[in-house]
């Protein structure tokens, strides 16, 4: 069996959303198309994808990502990681992102970088990394 394209993806935590951008997005509209991105993963043959959603205000966080990149899926190195659009879209989360963009660069520099956009195409973003990766039925 082959090894399978390993997506790791990276956004904002719900919660966090909500109480720093309630009032500027509507929260339940994003999480239910993130869902609904992500959930179109999961009839990709060949993909494993992952997801990790961060609070930048929580204390060690880095750490915790630094951590899920470093240990990969099945001891391997993530294929590509996904940095969702609530990360970089919005400037006061700039420092987020470039915090993000060294991690990766640093600690699993042989990974993809992907970017979905303000609508949560996962599915896109990937194939255009992972052409060789189709919808199954």
């Amino acid at each position: 069996m082959s090894t399978p394209t390993s997506i790791l993806t990276i956004g904002l935590d719900f919660d966090w959303t909500a109480a720093n951008r309630g009032e500027k997005f509507d929260i339940n509209a994003i999480r239910t198309a993130v869902a609904k991105g992500l959930e179109t993963l999961n009839n990709v043959d060949g993909l494993y994808a992952e997801t990790f959603f961060l609070n930048p205000d929580k204390k060690g966080v880095f750490d915790e990502v630094t951590s899920k990149l470093q240990a990969g899926h099945d001891g391997n190195p993530w294929s590509g990681v996904i940095i969702g659009w609530g990360v970089r879209g919005v400037e006061d989360t700039t420092p987020v992102f470039e915090t993000l963009v060294n991690l990766i660069k640093d600690t699993t520099p042989g990974s993809k970088l992907i970017f979905t956009g303000p609508a949560p195409d996962h599915f896109g973003a990937i194939q255009r990394n992972f052409p060789h990766l189709k919808r199954g039925s």
